[in-house]
């Protein structure tokens, strides 16, 4: 019987033989899933072939045959999108106590001394991703996502009883990043079990809720701080936030069967030089990312505007970011994803060293460098968990995500910290052309991991 064959131009380091019964060789070493790239013949540079409806028995379990779709694909993406709305919301709002505190609980602290609470809420947020990625492979969602939910809730509500340094390390570094990582995890990991070539658009739309938090919970803080005090505030947030990750408990289900997951941590992952490669550019765009988001507030007002105006581009540069990331996954899918997020990290870097450095202390430049980085920043945090998910297979994309960012996490526990002595000590056009430089050597590890998916022979109109 025939099967469809459809051309894709995508590649990888390791060929594939396409046979009757589509079968692969048994000294293949790289994972893939059906969205593996594979590598073109020479004569055709960007031509490969992927199977499309390959027979059920082709596959144990029918785990690399993706739905691409329907009502239960998209609701594990609303899922998701709650979840992450949740979590990274939070993480892209942190700029916004850390500024609070610095001028009210912890006044008599330095900016790089505060930035240490949400380096390790960062940190513990995506660190013990090693652990929970495996659980979720073998375990499934729910009873992780349950056990985020009241993690987060009760360090939240404890959050605003806090008033000594030691209180904010426990519950916002703790108790809190333990509830984000939980939430976090499971949420990017769901959403590439369900698809396969709209997985960028996917995780796109999953990410935007992680923008649109980042837009909302500024707002709210500000307006929740003025008009109820900071301790009605913090539970308003609360409130919010555990009706977010209830919903996302209720729409979250994994696709695969439980206990596929062989091992906690599988070093072995790093022997694929794909994965190794974005994993460092990963490292690198979440020290920028981080830092920039955690450190852009304190800037504004260092640069002699109010604390208004700082909320509010960071509001700003939020709502790009969400327009960024739905537009940059349905892009990635046509485009490649690795293709689009190396051209856009190269945006980034150029608003950086072209608008932020020269004119950060002009009010119309920090709106338009807002607008600009917003946009290409999107896909930083949404499009590299589907580069790594297209190079892995489906029953180990849990597992890999935990490997990739317990790696990624020692980035956000120093970012902040770096950044603030940076501001403190050697000034802001310094800070700002670090952040850049590290944003430029990001674009350096994805072009080392497209390079890598070519076996190193490059080929410029590749779909990656």
């Amino acid at each position: 019987m025939a099967h469809e064959i459809s051309l894709d131009p995508i590649s990888t380091n390791q060929p594939h033989q396409l046979t009757s019964g589509f079968t692969k060789p048994q000294d293949e070493e790289a994972p893939r899933s059906a969205f593996a790239v594979v590598e073109p013949p020479a004569e055709l540079s960007t031509l490969t072939t992927h199977i499309v409806n390959p027979p059920q028995d082709s596959f144990p379990n029918g785990q690399d045959l993706f739905p691409d779709g329907g009502l239960r694909s998209w609701s594990v993406v609303m899922g998701s999108f709650f979840l992450l709305m949740a979590s990274f919301g939070l993480m892209n709002s942190v700029g916004v106590l850390q500024s609070y505190f610095a001028s009210h609980q912890l006044a008599a602290y330095s900016a790089s001394q505060i930035g240490w609470i949400s380096g390790i809420f960062t940190f513990i947020g995506l660190g013990l991703s090693v652990q929970v990625g495996p659980w979720f492979d073998r375990y499934g969602p729910t009873g992780i996502l349950i056990a985020g939910t009241v993690c987060y809730g009760a360090g939240l509500v404890l959050l605003a009883e806090c008033y000594r340094f030691w209180h904010f390390l426990l519950t916002l570094g703790l108790l809190t990043g333990i509830g984000a990582v939980l939430l976090s995890t499971v949420a990017m990991a769901s959403v590439p079990q369900w698809f396969n070539h709209r997985v960028g658009l996917a995780m796109g739309i999953a990410f935007a809720g992680a923008g649109l938090g980042g837009v909302c919970f500024p707002l709210m803080l500000r307006a929740a701080f003025t008009r109820f005090g900071y301790k009605w505030g913090m539970r308003l947030l609360a409130l919010i936030v555990v009706v977010m990750c209830s919903l996302g408990v209720a729409l979250v289900r994994a696709r695969l069967p439980r206990g596929m997951s062989r091992a906690t941590i599988n070093l072995r992952a790093f022997q694929d030089a794909r994965f190794t490669w974005l994993t460092l550019g990963t490292f690198s765009l979440e020290l920028e990312v981080f830092a920039g988001l955690g450190l852009y507030p304190t800037y504004v007002v260092m640069q002699g505007f109010n604390t208004s105006t700082s909320v509010i581009l960071l509001s700003i540069l939020n709502i790009a970011s969400t327009v960024g990331r739905l537009f940059a996954g349905g892009i990635a899918d046509r485009y490649g994803r690795i293709n689009t997020q190396t051209a856009l990290i190269a945006v980034g870097a150029i608003a950086i060293f072209t608008i932020w450095l020269p004119f950060g202390n002009t009010l119309a430049g920090l709106y338009m460098f807002s607008t600009v980085f917003g946009l290409a920043s999107g896909s930083f945090l949404s499009l590299a968990p589907t580069c790594i998910g297209q190079i892995s297979k489906a029953s180990e994309v849990g597992g890999r995500f935990g490997i990739c960012y317990s790696v990624v996490s020692l980035a956000t526990l120093i970012c902040i910290p770096i950044g603030g002595e940076m501001l403190d000590k050697v000034g802001r056009n310094a800070m700002v052309a670090y952040l850049g430089s590290v944003l430029v050597v990001a674009l350096g590890f994805f072009v080392m991991a497209r390079w890598a998916c070519l076996s190193y022979r490059w080929r410029w109109q590749a779909k990656i």
